[in-house]
């Protein structure tokens, strides 16, 4: 076999080589899968509004009162209290509106995970129409809030609050404001 045979059949070998590691097998597909697997529900659905809807929300509302565009404030330097004090500002301005903006309108898809309950022990509606609805009008508002931020248009971020209570709304008066935490009436339309 000539030099160049020999460079070209290794040349083809390798290719092979390479395409095959490359390609899609069965046994890839199950490994991928084994690492993403579906998300699973840990918190009720009350949890997740209290941890990352409300304080984000307003964070969201807070544009109204207090413009994202202002320079910060004199605050007390040195030690403060607590992490939570201490960290408080290291996320100033715009900043701030647009990851809240984010984490509604990214912790929508928590809201529709299978198996996540209410506070009352019912299972969270996911089925219905109008509660994906509902989710979905609130990622839409959040991201309409995201564009605000993303433009540090005040005026805008400002209309879009009554976009977030309106989504917010759509959900509750259906679902949540029917008695206290635990009323058996919740989570049902």
């Amino acid at each position: 076999m000539s030099r160049l045979s020999a460079k070209s059949a290794v040349l083809v070998f390798a290719t092979a080589v390479i395409a095959s590691a490359c390609s899609s097998s069965p046994e890839r597909n199950v490994t991928a899968a084994a690492a993403n697997p579906a998300p699973k529900a840990v918190g009720t659905l009350a949890q997740v509004m209290r941890g990352i809807y409300f304080p984000n929300a307003n964070l969201l509302f807070d544009v109204q009162q207090k413009d994202p565009g202002a320079p910060p404030g004199s605050g007390a330097d040195g030690a403060r209290g607590s992490v939570t004090e201490q960290f408080a500002s290291i996320y100033t301005g715009w900043q701030v509106v647009e990851n809240a903006a984010i984490s509604i309108a990214e912790s929508t898809d928590l809201l529709l995970v299978p198996g996540r309950y209410c506070q009352n022990g019912k299972p969270v509606p996911i089925d219905r129409p109008e509660f994906i609805q509902a989710a979905q009008g609130m990622r839409q508002a959040a991201l309409l809030a995201l564009e605000a931020a993303r433009a540090k248009d005040r005026e805008k971020a400002i209309d879009t609050t009554n976009t977030i209570a309106d989504g917010c709304a759509a959900c509750h008066e259906v679902y949540r404001d029917k008695g206290d935490a635990d009323s058996p009436a919740r989570c049902t339309p």
